[in-house]
């Protein structure tokens, strides 16, 4: 059962949205976290399936960009101020069902709460998160950590290997030692022999 539901706009920051279902579904796995361009199997009714998954979700993520807020009709009106738009009827829905609501920010500021539309001015009350470019992994990591806490039925975040200290040291024979420390004497040398040691004679 969907327990994120991930409320993005492709022509904001659509890379944005599968970055953050990449790394959450490896946290929390692949069915837990819906994105539409995955979740929703080829032949389906996707708005029915859209907004099942809203309402069955625990906590919805707003992908925030740098056109968020002024992405635009060919009228020239602000797309968030359609009453038909997908992104503005997927936040109400979750608004009505008391979801936990989450914006995510991608390296942009927050928007000021005058500057919000007509019925999404809530969200500037709302705790957000950002992700900034030069730390996302981190950033990410900080949001999935978060969510476990407050999101019923997540389970703890996985720590991948790459996030421990521990290494690989691979000697004679083939012989792997993997662990958090390891104390040399003497001199030590990591890598090819370029001049150094036994050559063929």
């Amino acid at each position: 059962m969907t327990k994120v539901f991930l409320n993005y706009r492709v022509t904001d920051q659509p890379y944005a949205a599968v970055l953050l279902d990449r790394a959450l579904s490896e946290r929390f796995g692949s069915d837990a976290v819906f994105l539409a361009s995955k979740s929703i199997p080829p032949g389906a009714d996707w708005e029915v399936r859209m907004f099942e998954a809203v309402e069955q979700c625990a906590a919805l993520l707003v992908v925030m960009g740098a056109n968020w807020l002024g992405a635009r009709r060919s009228d020239g009106s602000r797309r968030l101020e359609d009453p038909d738009d997908f992104v503005r009827r997927e936040l109400l829905t979750a608004s009505a069902l008391d979801k936990v609501v989450v914006p995510v920010r991608f390296d942009c500021a927050r928007v000021p709460k005058e500057e919000f539309p007509s019925g999404l001015t809530w969200l500037a009350e709302l705790q957000d998160a950002e992700v900034r470019f030069r730390t996302a992994k981190d950033d990410i990591d900080r949001l999935a950590n978060r969510l476990a806490k407050e999101v019923e039925g997540l389970p703890e975040p996985r720590l991948h290997p790459s996030d421990t200290n521990a290494f690989t040291v691979s000697g004679n024979k083939n012989n792997v030692v993997q662990a958090g420390r390891i104390d040399v004497a003497r001199d030590f040398h990591a890598g090819p022999s370029y001049g150094r040691g036994r050559r063929n004679s």
